[in-house]
C-alpha cells in the first residue's frame, strides 16, 4: 500500500485537486468529476489501478510496475508531496521536504529518489 501526501510543517497539507485530475486527466477510466469516491487508471501498458483520493491524501492499494510509476512520480512531483509505503521508509522529492515531515512519519528514515517511473518503481519494489 502507498500513499501520496504533502506535508507541511508536520502536518497534512490538502492536495490541489485541480492538478491532479490534469495529472490524472488522460489516463482515467472511471472517474466522478470531484474524483471524491476515487478513480480508475490506465497505463499506456494496460493495467488498471484504483485510486482512493480525498483532499489530503491519495491511497493506492495494489498497484502493477511499469507505465504506473511513471504517472506515480509525475503526480508526486508535480503536488510537490512525497510517498508513504506501509513497509518501507518514506520517500521524498528533495532534502528540503524532511523537515516538513512528521517523526512518526519517520523523517530520519525517510529517503530522497528521484522522481522518475524507473527510480520510484525501483525503491518501492526494494530494488
Amino acid at each position: 500500500m502507498l500513499f501520496v501526501l504533502r506535508y507541511r510543517n508536520g502536518e497534512p497539507e490538502p492536495l490541489d485537486m485541480e492538478l491532479v485530475r490534469q495529472v490524472l486527466a488522460p489516463h482515467i477510466v472511471d472517474a466522478d468529476e470531484d474524483l471524491t469516491n476515487g478513480a480508475r487508471i490506465r497505463t499506456a501498458d494496460g493495467h488498471e489501478v484504483e485510486l482512493d483520493i480525498n483532499e489530503v491524501c491519495i491511497a493506492v492499494s495494489r498497484f502493477p510496475t511499469g507505465q504506473f510509476f511513471e504517472i506515480l512520480a509525475r503526480l508526486v512531483d508535480r503536488l510537490g508531496a512525497g510517498v508513504t509505503l506501509a513497509d518501507r521508509p518514506a520517500v521524498l522529492r528533495t532534502e528540503d521536504d524532511r523537515s516538513h515531515l512528521p517523526d512518526e512519519a519517520g523523517r530520519d528514515e525517510a529517503v530522497v529518489v528521484e522522481m522518475t517511473g524507473p527510480a520510484l518503481e525501483d525503491f518501492v519494489n526494494g530494488s
